[in-house]
Formats: C-alpha cells, structure tokens, sequence
C-alpha cells in the first residue's frame, strides 16, 4: 500500500505542476479557471488521497481526510463565483 500511496502523492504533484503552468501559460480568464479547477479539486484530491493511503488512519490521515472533504465542497464553489465574477463585469478571453 505504501507504494500505491506514493504513486498517487506523485500523480497529484504533476497535477498540481501542470495546472500551475496552466495558469502561466494560457491567456483567457475562463480557460485559467477551467486550469485551476482541474489541479485545485483533481491534483489535491489524488495527493490527499495519497497521503491517507501512506499515513493510514493516524491522526495525519484523519486530518487529510477533513481537509479533503472540505475542498472537494468549497473548490468548486470558489471557482463559480470568480466566474461569475468575470462574466458580470463582462470580461473578455
């Protein structure tokens, strides 16, 4: 099990590099939310995910598990209002 948590620690890292580069790299406003919302709900999914499949059910596995579930509710509610935040003052790609 330790090295199925290892892999995914690793799967969420380059998911979490690959959206930081995202956000360097494209220009839209949209298309940098869709970016940061793959890596932010997908990349820190698989490496909380991970670290309670490393940890076990310690006391750091219990915390990454409330930490999990906790922005797996407010990830998607973060990226909706900055969305809509752009599309009320009418920003452009």
């Amino acid at each position: 099990m330790r090295i199925f948590g290892e892999v995914l620690l690793f799967l969420g890292l380059v998911l979490l590099w690959l959206g930081g580069l995202g956000m360097v790299r494209f220009r839209s406003p949209y298309v940098r939310l869709q970016v940061a919302g793959v890596a932010d709900i997908g990349g820190t999914s698989l490496f909380l995910v991970g670290l309670i499949v490393w940890e076990g059910w310690e006391a750091t596995g219990g915390l990454a598990l409330v930490l999990l579930l906790f922005l797996l509710f407010t990830g998607p509610l973060a990226t909706h209002a900055v969305a809509k935040s752009a599309f009320v003052r009418r920003i452009r790609d």
